[in-house]
């Protein structure tokens, strides 16, 4: 099944670009300093309606800048494996 294939009604991510964006995010210096190690330990997916996120848990009270920092990388991982 290619991701073609997924019913457009619904939200859909290969699990190698998952694993290929879990494995940039752990490996991400700032965010190993702002999560600690592993970094994917405190993140979740979640859906939103018809989409889907990565948040942080909760388990690491996050500043403002730090907040920022974290969207600004994930939109930086997503656009290099395709996943936006």
């Amino acid at each position: 099944m290619s991701a073609s294939d997924v019913n457009p009604d619904r939200t859909g991510i290969q699990m190698e670009v998952l694993k290929n964006v879990m494995q940039a995010l752990n490996s991400h210096p700032r965010l190993r300093q702002i999560f600690i190690n592993p970094v994917s330990a405190s993140l979740v997916v979640v859906a939103d309606g018809n989409d889907l996120r990565i948040e942080e848990a909760g388990g690491v009270p996050l500043s403002e800048q730090q907040k920022q920092e974290f969207v600004g990388i994930l939109d930086q991982v997503f656009a290099q494996y395709g996943a936006v």
